[in-house]
């Protein structure tokens, strides 16, 4: 959607105003390094052919009759929401930069989902998309709860417009994906404008603004095991001159666990409310309010345990080791507001500042031993979190002519505070020697409150953790050639972390610092459809672990190098192929005398391959292979660095859907998709095999108005772990077959 009023093109020629934005990273010392050094004096020279070509033009004859100029920008000034059509390619990214630009212009591996392939899979959860993402790995739990991995790294924050929050999946807090038009994934490090993050990645949800002339939609759903959902989408002009441009967004999905169902436990339950405003002051200025409401009530399901080999329970298996009072509830609200205005140098001044307010409460029972004649012992865990965050940012991005060649710096600043507190409790005592159905049928105990009062058996934790961190950041984007771009970025942050223990009672540990982390790229045009690149990126991430002295960890730190190939052609095709070497270390490791040190070292490498768009006329694909191989230099923890184990070596995902638009009055989309796993174990020794689940699609427009849709999930009803954990639990079972009707009518 276009905020200025400036004529576009798909996409801009070398020479023209096609500016070259990139993403960035994270980590070292406050010093300044070589890197750094190099782009302070890049952003000199960028600002000083600013200013000369500003003296220039002021120094023009009252009389002078210039030539005309036509501008050919790129999407500085413009980003499209991927609703206006209907391709699972996407041009243009906004993750890991300040203004969106070319995807192949960014030398790091990224994959946007747009709205026509969220559509088409009919998903409601950002972890539903996440699994049918080249590349990514996802701990299947409860919807909204799963933990999302990329090179091995969880996710560990999600932005939304380029503004970061927390995501745990503990906490519940992954997004719904209502009230967002396309989703942006970034792999490996993004240290730049995403500081203090994890190694994995970003992960950007780029939000649905309003339009005058834009659909109103509403829609419901039905499917097989139970559940239904409906939803409205609607927007338009909310005052005379349209200047003023309003969208409603409400959903709500019911969902019943078919294990949980058996026994009598309650339906899962998902809602979405989201509100937006946005203001156009004048030509060159914008104006935008946002907010958003997201509840999970869900009756959570830990999985089944192993036997006492370590050996999993053969499937199918349709008992349920949970109470039939397991629960958790959460409820988030985002409140959101940004600007954008234009300058007469061409350059753009944009900012945000996005407020989350969480509280999450769960009380659950699962299996506390592996199994024995059918009985184990009961575990169970409990908690009351409270979480807040704030992010801001402004920035400046602002094209400039160093010689022949059209470049363009950013520079600007951020900030952000999160703060979490964790009230929580949990035992491995609640009972012994039970079946599944005894387990169903426990009284129900409150473990938090047994905890508080100190019951024998119960353990409680209480923790206040607090990050703020400031940064201040530039980029340069510099064309010494034609075909030719580097990129440089530097960022110094300053950070404070605060961990407090509420039940010892002891004080605060503390870790204030700053950092100087650096980024560099190359980006060479080997053809005119295709970009070869390579970059390195730096971040790091402050660690709560405290040692026996009461002092914080140092953060850990991590870095990347990645070289690839990206393509694209005629605007509706997009392929990459990435190599890449990610090095991760000073992570916490325990001592024999159980101290803490920051020595854990690992690296990661591996290879992947994507591709998205119309290969064909009428046919679209997404999909993508992915090799991951880990090495443990350094060990620290066997949790921390068993995570590694449970993902893949090989992982792949194939989506395809066709449009015949002859043989029916009205063009029929049918749509087949793959999801391939290979094999995977737990640090605690329980082995998954590898499998393969296919989904399927078929879509019918009865009307202009009204669309038909039917979509099945794991088609052939094929049954597989999705993952595995330790002798009691997290040995969770796919899905089983889904079948899905939707109806859509827009007007």
């Amino acid at each position: 959607m276009s905020i200025f009023n400036t004529t576009m093109s798909p996409r801009a020629p070398a020479t023209d105003t096609n500016l070259l934005r990139k993403k960035t990273k994270q980590g070292a010392n406050f010093q300044l390094t070589p890197l750094c050094c190099s782009v302070l004096s890049l952003l000199f020279m960028s600002v000083s052919a600013t200013a000369a070509e500003t003296d220039d033009n002021t120094e023009a004859l009252p009389n002078t009759t210039l030539d005309t100029i036509v501008v050919t920008a790129n999407p500085l000034y413009t980003i499209d929401p991927s609703e206006d059509n209907d391709l699972y390619n996407a041009n243009v990214a906004t993750v890991g930069t300040k203004i969106p630009d070319y995807i192949e212009n960014i030398p790091q591996s990224i994959s946007v989902i747009t709205q026509s392939k969220i559509d088409d899979l009919n998903v409601e959860t950002l972890d539903q998309v996440a699994k049918r993402t080249t590349g990514l790995r996802v701990l299947q739990n409860d919807d909204g709860r799963s933990s999302i991995y990329s090179r091995g790294y969880e996710y560990d924050q999600y932005s939304i417009d380029g503004l970061a929050s927390p995501m745990a999946s503990i906490n519940g807090s992954l997004p719904n994906l209502a009230a967002f038009d396309r989703v942006e994934v970034m792999r490996g490090p993004s240290g730049l404008f995403n500081s203090a993050s994890e190694m994995g990645g970003v992960v950007n949800l780029v939000r649905k603004r309003g339009k005058v002339d834009g659909a109103q939609t509403l829609e419901a759903n039905v499917s097989h095991p139970d559940g239904y959902g409906v939803s409205a989408d609607l927007q338009g002009g909310l005052n005379a001159d349209d200047s003023l441009v309003g969208r409603t967004v409400v959903e709500y999905n019911q969902s019943a666990n078919p294990v949980v169902d058996d026994i009598g436990g309650k339906d899962n339950e998902n809602s979405t409310i989201y509100l937006s405003v946005d203001k156009q002051l004048n030509d060159t200025t914008k104006f935008g309010l946002g907010y958003l409401m997201q509840d999970r009530q869900i009756t959570p399901n830990n999985g089944l345990p192993t036997f006492a080999d370590n050996s999993l329970i053969s499937l199918p298996y349709d008992k349920f080791f949970g109470a039939k009072w397991n629960d958790f509830d959460s409820q988030s609200h985002d409140v959101f507001a940004d600007f954008q205005h234009q300058l007469e140098s061409q350059g753009v001044i944009s900012g945000g500042v996005r407020y989350t307010d969480r509280d999450a409460d769960y009380n659950y029972a699962f299996a506390g031993s592996a199994l024995e004649n059918n009985r184990t012992s009961v575990a169970a865990i409990a908690a009351d979190i409270d979480e807040s965050s704030l992010s801001a940012d402004i920035n400046l991005s602002q094209p400039f002519k160093f010689g022949d060649q059209q470049s363009e710096y950013v520079i600007g600043a951020d900030y952000k505070r999160f703060k979490t507190n964790n009230e929580s409790a949990r035992t491995r005592a609640l009972a012994t020697g039970l079946t599944a159905e005894q387990i169903n049928d426990l009284a129900e105990v409150d473990i938090l409150e047994q905890a508080r009062l100190g019951q024998q058996g119960f353990a409680l934790t209480h923790t206040e953790n607090t990050l703020k961190e400031t940064g201040l950041y530039g980029k340069v984007n510099y064309k010494p050639i034609d075909k030719l771009s580097l990129i440089a970025g530097g960022r110094l942050s300053h950070y404070d972390v605060e961990s407090d223990d509420k039940i010892a009672n002891a004080q605060t540990s503390t870790d204030s610092s700053s950092k100087a982390t650096g980024y560099g790229a190359v980006v060479y045009e080997v053809t005119p459809n295709i970009n070869a690149y390579g970059s390195y990126t730096q971040v790091f991430t402050p660690q709560y672990v405290a040692n026996q002295a009461g002092q914080l960890l140092k953060p850990r730190e991590g870095d990347q190098i990645e070289i690839g190939l990206k393509g694209h052609w005629q605007d509706t095709l997009s392929a990459r192929l990435s190599g890449y070497r990610l090095t991760d270390e000073n992570a916490a490791a325990t001592t024999e005398d159980r101290d803490q040190v920051a020595l854990g070292e690992r690296q990661m490498q591996g290879v992947e391959l994507e591709v998205n768009g119309e290969i064909a006329p009428n046919l679209q694909v997404s999909g993508g292979y992915s090799y991951l191989d880990s090495d443990i230099k350094q060990a620290s923890t066997d949790r921390d660095d068993g995570i590694f184990l449970l993902m893949p070596k090989h992982s792949a995902n194939l989506w395809v859907s066709y449009e015949a638009d002859s043989l029916l009055p009205r063009p029929l989309t049918v749509g087949l998709g793959v999801n391939i796993v290979g094999e995977f174990s737990s640090s605690q020794g329980v082995k998954a095999d590898a499998y393969n689940t296919w989904d399927a699609m078929i879509s019918y427009p009865f009307s202009e108005q009204l669309t038909g849709q039917l979509n099945v999930y794991n088609l052939l009803n094929k049954d597989h772990y999705v993952r595995v954990g330790s002798p009691n639990t997290f040995n969770i079972p796919g899905d089983e077959r889904e079948v899905k009707a939707s109806l859509s009518y827009k007007f």
